[in-house]
């Protein structure tokens, strides 16, 4: 489509089945907002959706629910009409804006239309279509608000955080490497393992490569894509590699395949630790600056297991995390939780009632390890359903251990079954755990070798 005014033409003179309309998708939209926009906007779309019509009832108000089915209809088109020479056509286009007899409406740089089909034009494609609920979908799409959607056609994407750190989407192709030499990158910290590279379709090896010819350091140090618990233990070590790179004047590339989660949460970690900035600060400077959402509970566990390798694993001060102790027995039973946090032994914690055989009780801890039972209908018992260990006088109690320790080659052991929950508590941390924050994130950085890169 290269002129807005030839789409409107068009649907101004044809009748009928007349064309089909593919516009790029950015991201998802609610399309049931759309009739609150002007025509203009209704047809031009923001590039936000896939959305194709084969009429001109979508100037008016077709997305609404008819007054007989209560359904909508859609129609989808593959993702490889956004490719070859449609690419070419509208990056190409150097006007910025379209015209109106009335006024001048600004788009992007890079046109959303993709292509055009009609009678006269036909193309293959692999497309569907049907119909929908209007209410339900429009439910959908509220829950769905605020989630990221990755589209890894539309290349490398990164933002400016600091004058040294910036962020982004992962490396695809040579160009992407000189794109980020031009603007002084000296160091890229890769998150994305070979297999998920390979699994876009990225040349590992080439993109290296390109990297050394550019006297530009990659580091790949995979994380677990989607896994708080890979990200959690790894985050030291990542940050302590960036303050590394940052202290050499390296001008740093943090990235991870989507941009979205890895590579802003590391960044999150690094100005929480280093430069004594909230989480909630932090979380809110990158967000505002990158369009991501990355783990924030990660770096909350993180945190207090940076804390907790100064302390030895303990911690004497408020609450660290929240942890859901979980009995299941029978109905009708009178459960009591009491531990070594629970007036030493003295204080029983009368449990809720959750229905069925299940009861709960919840207590805030600092992190640390723990003892306890539960007083059955008045009877001293421990659950199967947790972890246990004898003490020195022969009796079986339930353990728990809050928290953990962090170190810079963190090992990834096998959880012990444990029917309890543990949530971690984000809050404002006092200033002895702001000091000893800060002692423990640089001594992680003191344990990466300034020569390898790797942990000593």
């Amino acid at each position: 489509m290269q002129i807005f005014g030839f789409f409107r033409k068009m649907l101004m003179e044809n009748n009928g089945s007349i064309s089909l309309i593919l516009e790029r998708p950015f991201s998802s939209y609610p399309i049931h907002q759309l009739h609150h926009t002007s025509d203009i906007d209704i047809m031009f779309n923001r590039g936000r959706i896939p959305i194709a019509t084969w009429n001109k009832t979508i100037l008016s108000s077709n997305l609404k629910a008819s007054e007989g089915s209560g359904n909508s209809g859609f129609i989808t088109f593959s993702s490889k009409f956004l490719t070859s020479h449609g690419w070419k056509l509208l990056n190409d286009d150097p006007k910025g804006y379209v015209d109106l007899p009335s006024q001048k409406t600004l788009r992007s740089p890079v046109s959303q239309f993709v292509c055009v089909f009609s009678e006269r034009e036909s193309g293959d494609g692999e497309w569907a279509y049907g119909n929908f609920p209007v209410e339900e979908y429009i439910k959908a799409l509220e829950r769905s608000e605020g989630e990221l959607y990755y589209n890894h056609g539309l290349g490398m994407r990164f933002s400016k955080i600091t004058e040294q750190i910036y962020v982004g989407s992962c490396i695809q192709t040579e160009a992407d490497v000189k794109n980020l030499s031009s603007v002084g990158i000296t160091a890229v910290i890769n998150f994305q393992s070979v297999a998920e590279a390979e699994n876009w379709g990225i040349n590992s090896n080439s993109i290296n490569e390109s990297c050394q010819r550019s006297n530009i350091l990659m580091i790949n140090y995979p994380i677990r894509d989607a896994d708080s618990f890979d990200m959690r233990k790894k985050l030291p070590f990542c940050v302590g590699l960036l303050l590394r790179l940052l202290k050499k004047n390296h001008r740093v590339f943090v990235t991870c395949t989507t941009g979205f989660d890895r590579s802003p949460a590391s960044i999150i970690a690094y100005l929480h630790w280093i430069t004594d900035t909230s989480l909630h600060a932090a979380y809110n400077f990158v967000t505002g600056l990158h369009f991501c959402k990355p783990d924030r509970p990660a770096v909350a566990w993180a945190t207090w297991d940076l804390i907790g390798m100064v302390e030895s694993g303990g911690h004497d001060g408020p609450a660290t995390h929240a942890v859901t102790f979980v009995w299941n027995g029978q109905e009708g039973e009178d459960v009591s939780l009491v531990g070594d946090f629970t007036g030493n032994w003295k204080e029983p914690m009368k449990a809720s009632h959750m229905g069925g055989p299940r009861y709960e009780v919840e207590v805030r801890l600092p992190q640390g390890k723990y003892y306890y039972k539960y007083i059955i209908n008045g009877q001293w018992r421990h659950s199967t359903a947790s972890p246990i260990e004898r003490d020195e006088r022969g009796n079986v109690n339930n353990i728990i251990v809050v928290g953990d320790i962090a170190n810079v080659r963190p090992s990834i052991q096998q959880k012990k079954k444990d029917v309890n929950i543990v949530k971690v508590i984000e809050r404002p941390l006092t200033e002895n755990e702001r000091f000893v924050l800060a002692k423990a994130a640089r001594c992680v950085a003191f344990s990466v070798c300034p020569i390898r890169l790797a942990p000593k």
